[in-house]
């Protein structure tokens, strides 16, 4: 990877939420929240975050182009960029955003750097404490506390699927895994949905939950988070083996069906060990 100072990234995105995520925090007006989709909302913050990191990241690596969740939204084929040779900036400004507009704390701010389709940097903002997660391929995952100490992550390794707890969206297109999910969850010691990849991650790297289960693969929704609990000694991958890539295309893109090898859930653990445990005793048919 090119000479990156990962910490003057991480400066950006601090500045980013303490100067524009967080005033925005509680007060949004009536018409600084709009629906893109169903289900999906975008704020003001998410806008004039999105257009506040996209060229400075760009000036941080010169001939780095990027790739924001607020711009592939207007203009869909811009995701197609992962998968080019080169360095790619893929940024999520305010994830979680339903509930950031409903003035509940559990939202980040994301940011991964690609390179020829594989996440080789991430960093995740928890804005309203100013805690910052980082890693660089091979080189481990650090948080950054806001005094600056700086604590290396490491995974938990719980002894048995029965000390297991993590996180699942039962709305996934797949009924059939989310019926076998539900039905064997007295096999672990619970879950929940956090609604917020850039809080579940983190939580994942921490040790405080295990494992996370996805039906999307979304870039801004995993590359950082992937790369910071691979980083911390987790493991992301889908259902069907396949490694999870930053440049897979995700669900619901023009021409792609879920049939198609990228369109296997991804399950990321806290282990090897665990994420056998939890695909076979858990999830397999």
């Amino acid at each position: 990877m090119k000479t990156l100072d990962i910490d003057a990234v991480g400066d950006l995105l601090l500045q980013a939420g303490r100067e524009i995520i967080m005033p925005r925090f509680r007060r949004l007006a009536a018409d600084e929240v709009r629906e893109k989709s169903r289900a999906d909302l975008v704020t003001i913050a998410d806008e004039e975050a999105e257009a506040f990191l996209t060229p400075r990241l760009e000036a941080l690596l010169p001939g780095s182009r990027t790739v924001g969740e607020e711009a592939v939204s207007a203009n869909p084929a811009l995701i197609e960029r992962l998968g080019e040779p080169g360095y790619h900036w893929v940024i999520d400004p305010v994830d979680g955003t339903a509930s950031f507009a409903a003035g509940c704390a559990l939202f980040a701010c994301m940011v991964a750097l690609v390179k020829d389709g594989d996440a080789v940097a991430g960093w995740i903002l928890d804005p309203p404490t100013g805690r910052l997660f980082m890693a660089e391929t091979g080189s481990g995952a650090v948080l950054r506390e806001p005094d600056g100490e700086r604590v290396r992550l490491r995974t938990a390794n719980p002894p048995s699927l029965a000390h297991i707890a993590g996180v699942a969206n039962f709305r996934m297109k797949d009924r059939d895994l989310a019926a076998r999910l539900a039905y064997r969850l007295d096999r672990t010691a619970g879950v929940l949905n956090m609604r917020c990849s850039g809080q579940e991650y983190p939580a994942m790297a921490l040790g405080q939950i295990h494992y996370g289960l996805y039906g999307r693969g979304i870039p801004w929704d995993h590359a950082p988070g992937a790369l910071i609990l691979t980083e911390a000694g987790g493991v992301v991958r889908r259902l069907n083996g396949m490694l999870y890539r930053a440049s897979d295309p995700p669900m619901g893109s023009i021409g792609r069906v879920a049939d198609q090898p990228w369109g296997s859930p991804i399950l990321a653990a806290c282990g090897e060990e665990q994420w056998q445990w939890l695909k076979r005793d858990l999830l397999d048919p």
